[in-house]
């Protein structure tokens, strides 16, 4: 296969991330499309595919489409998909992984049309080449294919991730309930945070500091790529690696070690710092944050302009809504004595506990964390008083 040529790749992402995504496709001087509310789609060759695994920050998986059809049954995917020069793709030495979605009246488990989506694979090696590749349960180490039949409609793909972006290999150590790497950039960028050089970054309650990495990472101007190296486009025939390896140069490049950013992270919670230090020190920006064992209500704040960001635990996974009433209300307290002249966001997912906190949202933004439904709410907190009675009355020569 000709890897130059323009073909049709989709971005995939959390639900709620598309928008975020968007906006990283647009800087990188793509023009990108919808797809559905949990993709974005885009045109361009297997170096753009290497590209995008290097740099999106909210996507999950990058797949590169070899093939589309029209089919009515598992029968007709097979067929189709024996019929693909697998062989001019793939490594016979390297194992292959499938995964995929099938939502037609003639599937019950979507697992059976990946399973013949596989067995159509390994049938056309052994076909052509009298030796049935590996295959494995499991994306490491592997090739990937990806099937997506919906109805009628049916195309494949080439994952060029594999391990899926969100893995960038420094939260080895969890905290309770954290944010996937992927939705906390999301946040981030959805706050338009990074596009000033001068604002700072304050995240209490910051868990195992995940925002703050990725923070971290936005202001450093780091590919999140660079901290991996099993993408699953290397075990693609014919791949040219000097590409890869120019792109990884050309991104060290714009690398900045030690931006002036100011970032903190704290919590109330010593082990929960001490599992945020050990994370970012796998990231390589240990350097970068403050950290402090305190109460958030105690958090280090810096001078304007600045962003305050807090995930609080909303009732879920955590704690329940009855009991953290009186916590978002001491946050929108907080936000109001000492966060003034700053901007403020919460992440949650409990409409009903971000009412507590008692301010008016400027924006929200609807994101999902997993299978719960959440909301970015973003504040401007004020010194003093915006109302334009009140501005127009002390304003008024006296």
């Amino acid at each position: 296969m000709d890897w130059s040529e323009q073909t049709a790749i989709v971005a995939t992402c959390g639900r709620g991330c598309a928008e975020a995504l968007k906006g990283e496709l647009r800087a990188l001087g793509y023009a990108p499309h919808d797809v559905s509310p949990t993709s974005v789609g885009l045109e361009g060759d297997l170096r753009d595919a290497m590209r995008l695994n290097l740099w999106l920050r909210t996507a999950n998986r990058i797949l590169f489409e070899v093939a589309g059809f029209e089919i009515d049954s598992a029968d007709e995917l097979y067929e189709a998909v024996r019929a693909l020069s697998w062989e001019d793709w793939l490594r016979g030495d390297v194992p292959f992984h499938v995964h995929g979605v099938a939502q037609h009246e003639t599937i019950r488990d979507p697992r059976f049309a990946v399973l013949r989506c596989k067995d159509a694979v390994a049938d056309r090696f052994v076909a052509q080449t009298g030796a049935r590749p590996d295959s494995t349960a499991t994306p490491a180490g592997a090739a990937g294919v990806a099937l997506y039949w919906k109805e009628r409609d049916a195309r494949i793909y080439l994952d060029t991730s594999g391990t899926p972006l969100s893995h960038r290999g420094y939260r080895l150590r969890p905290w309770a309930a954290p944010l996937r790497e992927t939705l906390a950039a999301a946040i981030l960028l959805e706050c338009g945070w990074g596009r000033d050089a001068a604002e700072a970054f304050a995240g209490p309650m910051c868990g195992s500091g995940t925002l703050a990495i990725e923070a971290a990472w936005l202001a450093q101007n780091r590919a999140p790529g660079l901290a991996r190296d099993d993408f699953a486009f290397l075990r693609l025939n014919g791949v040219a690696a000097a590409d890869w390896r120019e792109l990884c140069r050309a991104a060290r490049a714009t690398f900045v070690a030690a931006p002036r950013t100011w970032i903190a992270a704290s919590d109330a919670d010593p082990q929960a710092v001490a599992c945020a230090r050990e994370n970012a020190e796998r990231a390589g920006v240990d350097g970068l944050i403050r950290f402090q064992v305190c109460d958030f209500r105690d958090a280090p704040l810096p001078k304007p302009p600045g962003l305050v960001l807090m995930n609080p635990e909303y009732g879920e996974r955590l704690g329940t809504a009855e009991d953290l009433a009186p916590l978002y209300e001491s946050i929108g307290a907080y936000f109001k004595d000492r966060c003034q002249g700053l901007r403020v966001a919460v992440f949650t997912g409990s409409p009903a506990l971000g009412r507590k906190i008692g301010l008016r949202p400027v924006r929200r933004t609807a994101m999902w964390n997993g299978d719960i439904e959440c909301r970015l709410l973003e504040y401007d907190v004020y010194a003093g008083t915006r109302d334009p009675r009140l501005l127009r009355k002390h304003s008024a020569p006296q």
